[in-house]
């Protein structure tokens, strides 16, 4: 515990025994005092309220495991604007385990979480815990919300890159082809969407050799910005 949330938690408990004593703040008020800390830029304040929150949050049943989940969520955000990644990583993974008891958390809530995970393990360079982050996402957007919707092809993309990144073309085209045809059924054959699409699934070709696959994709893809072009 921080020395400003010790010192906080020491002033909220003072005079417990006394009966005239204020009752301690609960986590909202907490919350929402870090709210206002961190609008009027004083984010350490705003940390060692949450810090204080956490404290006296509950986690014994499913609403105040999400309460909990929440307050850790917000932050984690501070702590990635201090540049702490492996804090705020610590953060997100207690929040994640806090919905992942049973009974489970909201699915959008596990998604958010398992998301911001990948980034973090992404911008610390750990591309396999990136990955496999990013895969159990669409795991759960595909289940939740369908193969064709934006969240889900959009996770598709980046997973695709991924991929790429890690070495693993033909991973990479498994997924740009299912992007594709969700893309080609949600948004047409000869959308922009469509041709950004063809492009990654070229640099994927191209990395297995398959040079003569990739230029016709790319052709196709410029032949859609063309037509796009035309039609303004």
């Amino acid at each position: 515990m921080t020395r400003l949330a010790a010192s906080l938690l020491a002033g909220l408990l003072a005079g417990c025994g006394s009966p005239s004593s204020a009752p301690a703040p609960s986590p909202e008020a907490l919350r929402q005092q870090a709210t206002t800390s961190r609008a009027a830029g004083r984010t350490d304040e705003a940390a060692g309220l949450l810090v204080a929150a956490i404290q006296a949050q509950p986690a014994g049943t499913r609403d105040q495991r999400a309460a909990a989940a929440d307050l850790r969520r917000e932050l984690a955000s501070l702590r990635i604007s201090a540049d702490d990644l492996a804090g705020a990583e610590r953060l997100y993974r207690e929040a994640l385990a806090l919905l992942e008891d049973a009974p489970r958390g909201a699915d959008a809530a596990v998604i958010n979480l398992r998301t911001q995970l990948a980034g973090l393990c992404y911008r610390q360079s750990r591309l396999d815990e990136a990955a496999a982050f990013c895969r159990s996402v669409l795991s759960l957007e595909v289940g939740t919300l369908g193969e064709t919707h934006p969240d889900a092809l959009g996770t598709m993309s980046i997973l695709g890159g991924l991929e790429l990144k890690r070495g693993k073309p033909a991973e990479a085209e498994a997924l740009f082809r299912r992007q594709l045809a969700g893309v080609r059924k949600l948004h047409g054959a000869e959308k922009r969407e469509t041709s950004s699409v063809l492009d990654n699934l070229a640099d994927a070709l191209e990395q297995q050799g398959r040079s003569a696959e990739a230029a016709r994709l790319r052709g196709e893809a410029a032949r859609i910005r063309r037509k796009l072009c035309d039609e303004c």
